[in-house]
């Protein structure tokens, strides 16, 4: 019934507890499907600590013939489902034991649904480290889960769920690793907004590692670490672009009022910058700081329920970039 997809690359000291908290869900009715990225020429112990799954009938391991990237090694897994439904599971992170019996119920009886999701905590070597949520109320319609999305900072979250195979369609699968993977599971994870009506679990039942420095690289990290700050805005750019074509398709069919496409370009665009700052380079200039000044001073006439949110979002991002006494 789901399909647990795994891409994996150098991931022999942390995979084997990813694949274990999947055999110990309390839903069984799985099976996993892991391809290996070979590590062109460096070791690479993911065969050897995933031996011990080699002849559980429900565990499906690969190896792709070359080298497809992070994002790349996930679509081709995409395009190998045939289960009505699949749960996309990093390398390195893990399922609470409720997991798929939690979101698999939500999906399957909704039957419009694209994916059911929850929060996330991160943890390390020491324990929890933070917790992550992109919170779309069950009940409220597709535009303004729309522009919460963009307001919480278009970020990811509702790629981690269990999703119905359909939704690929739609998606398109997983975007490249073209411009190093930059941010594509953000666009993914629109392209479930767009796929169809998303539900929120407001439980935290998937857990992501995350590593000091010294540990390990990220692989979006290592991919870009040693990119000029031009390419980086290049990658950012094409980001943009993508999200945005996006969106406005979906406004085409949500068929909102003017002042929720106000609200969602606006917020749209506090996002995008916010990704620029944290992941391109960092700042911005006196014009763009006025700008978005200068369009937050119009929410006031917005007569919707998240002005108050978008208005929060443009001030916490116009302090956080310039002195407090030029806009207050």
């Amino acid at each position: 019934m789901i399909t647990v997809c795994i891409p994996a690359y150098q991931a022999g000291a942390f995979i084997g507890e990813t694949v274990s908290s999947v055999l110990a869900q309390s839903f069984d009715d799985f099976r996993i499907e892991i391809a290996i990225d070979p590590s062109e020429g460096d070791k690479d112990s993911t065969e050897a600590a995933l031996e011990p799954f080699r002849d559980d009938p429900r565990v499906n391991i690969s190896t792709n013939p070359r080298r497809l990237g992070w994002a790349g090694n996930f679509n081709a897994l995409l395009q190998r489902v045939e289960t009505p439904f699949y749960a996309p599971l990093p390398h390195d992170d893990i399922w609470a034991s409720d997991y798929l019996a939690t979101f698999f119920p939500l999906v399957s009886e909704h039957p419009k649904a694209s994916v059911a999701y929850g929060d996330m905590t991160m943890f390390d070597a020491n324990g929890i480290t933070g917790f992550r949520s992109v919170a779309l109320p069950q009940g409220e319609d597709r535009m303004t889960h729309l522009i919460r999305f963009m307001v919480q900072g278009a970020h990811a979250m509702p790629w981690r769920g269990v999703t119905r195979q359909s939704a690929i369609a739609v998606t398109q699968g997983f975007p490249t690793d073209l411009w190093g993977g930059f941010a594509v599971e953000a666009e993914y994870a629109l392209g479930l907004l767009e796929a169809g009506p998303v539900i929120h679990v407001p439980k935290a039942l998937y857990r992501k590692r995350v590593f000091q420095p010294q540990e390990r690289m990220s692989a979006s990290k290592a991919r870009t670490i040693d990119w000029a700050v031009e390419d980086r805005l290049n990658a950012w750019n094409r980001h943009c672009h993508a999200l945005e074509v996006r969106m406005r398709r979906m406004m085409s069919t949500f068929k909102p009022t003017s002042h929720e496409v106000f609200l969602a370009e606006l917020a749209f665009r506090a996002a995008m910058l916010m990704r620029r700052h944290s992941f391109v380079t960092p700042g911005l200039d006196k014009a763009e700081l006025a700008s978005l000044a200068s369009l937050r001073s119009y929410l006031p006439s917005i007569d919707h329920p998240l002005t108050p949110c978008v208005a929060e979002q443009l001030k916490w991002f116009i302090l956080n970039n310039s002195h407090p006494a030029d806009f207050a």
